[in-house]
């Protein structure tokens, strides 16, 4: 096994910036593409997690799956600078700001 400097280094450094919670499919896609196209144009990193719900809150309490961009810590301030000039409700989206808790970022040492 060869060791290097990368090996050790803690990798995740993302930030859940935000979760889109319109009710309607067509509006979360509405609203996911825009945000998208503003992160790109900016050139800033981002990926985006889908949180499925579980069987029963599917079934029962009928949610939905939940989209959650997360950004790189440098990148935050231009971020939100982003989400400044898109001018989103509230009721579209729900800014979150904490680390991210995608587990497959992490280095194990």
């Amino acid at each position: 096994m060869i060791d290097n400097m990368m090996t050790r280094v803690k990798v995740n450094n993302e930030i859940d910036l935000c979760e889109i919670i319109a009710g309607k499919t067509k509006k979360v896609e509405e609203i996911r593409h825009r945000i998208e196209a503003a992160l790109q144009y900016e050139r800033i990193s981002y990926f985006i997690r889908w949180q499925e719900p579980g069987f029963f809150s599917k079934l029962f309490m009928q949610q939905r799956p939940r989209v959650v961009f997360c950004v790189n810590s440098a990148q935050l301030d231009d971020a939100l600078r982003v989400f400044d000039d898109l001018q989103l409700t509230e009721s579209e989206v729900h800014m979150l700001g904490g680390r991210s808790k995608n587990k497959y970022v992490y280095s194990d040492h």
